[in-house]
């Protein structure tokens, strides 16, 4: 799969419709819109992606990350941001 940076729309640290591969540090189920600060405020997380599974589930990664990284989603359910 390769990148997309352009079509990825950036606001600020997160978008829709994309996600990042790996580098999984752990995942609890919060809504959307706090998933980015559940993040924020877990030691070692540095991006994170969300997702409709269970509910609502924010995936928690570790590790250098730049938003170049992200990779394009046709699910725009999806949310991926940077910390």
């Amino acid at each position: 799969e390769q990148t997309c940076t352009q079509i990825i729309r950036w606001n600020q640290n997160w978008a829709h419709g994309c996600d990042f591969n790996g580098n999984e540090l752990s995942h609890v189920r919060v809504q959307a819109h706090e998933c980015g600060p559940q993040c924020d405020s877990t030691e070692g997380c540095t991006h994170f992606v969300w997702t409709k599974h269970n509910r609502g589930t924010c995936w928690m990664k570790q590790g250098p990350v730049s938003k170049k990284d992200a990779i394009c989603k046709r699910d725009q359910s999806k949310v991926c941001g940077v910390a």
